[in-house]
């Protein structure tokens, strides 16, 4: 082998590359989940169907179809933009406005089970952040720590200007919802319990 085959096989891929691997291997995770649904109904998903934060499958289907579909519009954006997302960093710009921080986080989310448009798919990976639009594909595939790619995706959400501390606490409240109501001040007073010999005659 030569020393240019060598240092090839060393060379790791650029980070669109990277993207792109991780992007297919959602796709595939997802097309496969949607398989196993439509032959298994909601048995396929065990315990996990609480990722989903319902029991609907049609929704967990709508869901799911809107992240395969958000991860396929996300292929194309760093297959044109790969050049721009490989080149070096460049010097930290500003720090945005509040109005503009909001502009950027409001995101187009289409009703479901109806499935987004076309058009709506591009709004919602158009102009934001890689990272913000892979935590919204992990929401609608489910995915949680014990997932294999969750260490992949967790750096790539963070890399890209995602919000990962926000995707983990909207996991959680999929599968905890009281106890993120607990934490977030916003859950039922507990019913009180009336102490032995105060009850009725």
């Amino acid at each position: 082998m030569s020393d240019a085959a060598t240092t090839s096989d060393r060379t790791p891929p650029g980070h669109a590359a990277h993207l792109l691997v991780l992007l297919q291997q959602l796709i595939a995770y997802g097309k496969e989940l949607a398989d196993s649904l439509r032959q298994n109904g909601a048995a396929a998903l065990s315990d996990n169907v609480r990722l989903f934060g319902t029991t609907d499958l049609a929704l967990i289907l709508a869901r799911i179809t809107r992240g395969l579909r958000l991860a396929d519009a996300l292929r194309g954006r760093i297959t044109v933009s790969a050049a721009h997302i490989d080149a070096p960093p460049k010097p930290a710009r500003a720090a945005r406005t509040p109005r503009q921080a909001a502009r950027q986080a409001a995101a187009p989310k289409p009703p479901l089970p109806d499935l987004p448009t076309a058009e709506q798919i591009a709004a919602a990976v158009r102009g934001r952040p890689i990272g913000a639009v892979i935590a919204d594909i992990c929401r609608d595939l489910g995915i949680s720590p014990q997932h294999p790619l969750w260490r992949a995706l967790q750096l790539a959400i963070i890399r890209y200007s995602g919000n990962f501390a926000r995707f983990v606490s909207d996991m959680l409240d999929r599968l905890l919802p009281l106890s993120a109501q607990i934490l977030a001040g916003t859950a039922p007073p507990p019913i009180p319990i009336a102490s032995a010999g105060t009850g009725p005659p």
